[in-house]
């Protein structure tokens, strides 16, 4: 039980750090939300403490966070391929 409330806490805590980060890289562009910050913050318990409950490490997270990376990132890859190959075929 100690590990998911750990989980919580900690994936709580990275929650707040990411909204702060996204709050800073648009501050010129719009004005801090809290409310988004909350969702940010929740999300990040959730994922916390579903680590904590399956006892997972730092190791097995961060390769389950890699994978979940590189598969968004080449599903953005292909995507932008899509719509420039129809954008061309449009234009053309």
């Amino acid at each position: 039980m100690i590990e998911i409330i750990k989980g919580i806490i900690i994936g709580a805590v990275c929650g707040a750090i990411t909204a702060l980060l996204g709050y800073a890289k648009n501050i010129t562009s719009e004005e801090f939300d809290p409310k988004k910050a909350t969702q940010t913050i929740i999300v990040g318990a959730v994922v916390g403490g579903a680590g904590g409950y399956y006892g997972w490490t730092y190791e097995q997270a961060e390769q389950w966070a890699s994978n979940v990376g590189l598969v968004t990132l080449v599903e953005y890859l292909k995507k932008a391929i899509w719509r420039k190959i129809r954008r061309s075929r449009s234009e053309g």
